[in-house]
């Protein structure tokens, strides 16, 4: 299908789009925290038969990981174990293996599984860092404005996560995009603000850049 900028895009012709690259294909799905990615990823993951998805957030650093770090791009989360557990082990056919962080506990708690040989959707700020960029057949960027962002966030999180969306997790989000653009190197950039509803009740994401498949 043909895709131009200022279209709006129900999940489903999104995951036509997807479909149409191959079946055991990676698709990341990038953009800071609140914009719709996880909305757009949890669509995709009905639309795909047998695709597995895997949250960024999974992968967050406990405070006593002596490698976490707030300045550092993408510091508060482990990506050398995103891709040992998870992108290398679906680019070789192999099942996935992978622990997943306990926010309730604040630390690597169980261990998750997924299916190989299937569509892999990787959802979370910095999923197509540079590091792992190019393990991806499609890379999604999806942005909202910030005080859409925020308050969604505050709503999900509570008044008390205020500070950490104001003073941690945005500041973050923001080194990434100044230091890597990763939005410049994304096949496709929505717009998740979630405005547009379609008849069947389906989320509309607007196409803002991109599209190049």
């Amino acid at each position: 299908m043909s895709i131009g900028v200022s279209m709006s895009l129900p999940i489903s012709d999104i995951a036509r789009i997807v479909i149409g690259l191959g079946t055991a294909i990676r698709i990341g799905i990038d953009g800071p925290g609140a914009s719709g990615k996880s909305t757009l990823a949890a669509g995709l993951a009905v639309a795909l038969p047998n695709a597995v998805l895997v949250e960024g957030d999974d992968f967050y650093r406990p405070e006593s990981d002596s490698s976490r770090s707030e300045i550092e791009v993408a510091g508060l989360f482990d990506l050398s174990r995103l891709e040992s557990q998870v992108l290398i082990p679906h680019s070789q056919g192999r099942e996935l293996q992978y622990q997943r962080y306990d926010w309730e506990t604040g630390s690597v708690g169980d261990w998750a599984t997924g299916a190989n040989g299937a569509p892999l959707i990787v959802e979370g700020i910095y999923s197509t860092h540079q590091m792992l960029r190019d393990f991806y057949d499609l890379r999604i960027w999806v942005t909202a404005p910030r005080a859409v962002r925020l308050a969604r966030g505050i709503e999900r999180d509570g008044e008390e996560a205020r500070s950490k969306w104001v003073d941690v997790w945005m500041p973050a989000e923001d080194r990434y995009v100044a230091e890597q653009a990763p939005q410049d190197h994304a096949h496709l950039v929505l717009d998740g603000s979630g405005a547009s509803i379609d008849q069947a009740g389906e989320a509309m994401f607007a196409v803002v850049g991109g599209t190049h498949f």
